[in-house]
């Protein structure tokens, strides 16, 4: 798949092509840096990066916690910048393809956390599925099942319950607490 000559239509087209370019190549992928046009609201530039680009701040050893995440982050260089014209088209700008750090096998490529979205077309029959009372484990096997496994599903189990929680706070948020 390439990357560097092609032209997107929108912000949500631009980072679908390079998330799937990772997922072929096996890194996830996030939205860093950006710029505006001058006085405008109106985008210029931005950049996805690998997720394993730059540091993280060094923990305050002084407060005590009872979990700490593991440092994955090896500031990795790849990346791609978008630059969009007036006309609001975007074109790739920079492209870097090189990493710094080991990308998994074929194999193991499904449990990368490649996005916090679950794709609209599976979200709807989890959601339909959830709603007509089958569990979320339940639910996520069957869509398993569909695709022909696990790693092809696009998105993890935690995943899957993330997303039906989301679902039902915001039910509760909107003032419908007696569901």
């Amino acid at each position: 798949m390439r990357i560097s000559q092609d032209v997107y239509v929108n912000e949500k087209e631009a980072y679908e092509a390079y998330r799937s370019y990772g997922y072929n190549l096996g890194f996830s992928v996030r939205k860093d840096h950006h710029s505006y046009w001058p006085n405008s609201i109106n985008l210029k530039s931005k950049d996805f990066v690998c997720s394993k680009t730059g540091f993280k701040k060094l923990p305050d050893l002084n407060i005590q916690r009872k979990y700490r995440r593991s440092n994955t982050q090896t500031g990795c260089p790849a990346m791609v910048r978008f630059t969009v014209d007036e006309a609001g088209y975007w074109k790739v700008k920079k492209f870097i393809e090189n990493h710094n750090h080991d990308l998994p096998r074929l194999e193991d490529r499904h449990l990368l956390r490649l996005c916090r979205n679950i794709c609209d077309e599976k979200a709807s029959v989890l959601k339909a599925m959830t709603d007509a009372g089958i569990r979320t484990i339940d639910a996520f096997s069957f869509l398993a099942d569909e695709v022909g496994g696990v790693e092809n599903i696009g998105f993890t189990r935690r995943d899957a319950y993330n997303f039906i929680q989301k679902i039902k706070r915001a039910k509760i948020e909107l003032g419908d607490t007696n569901t």
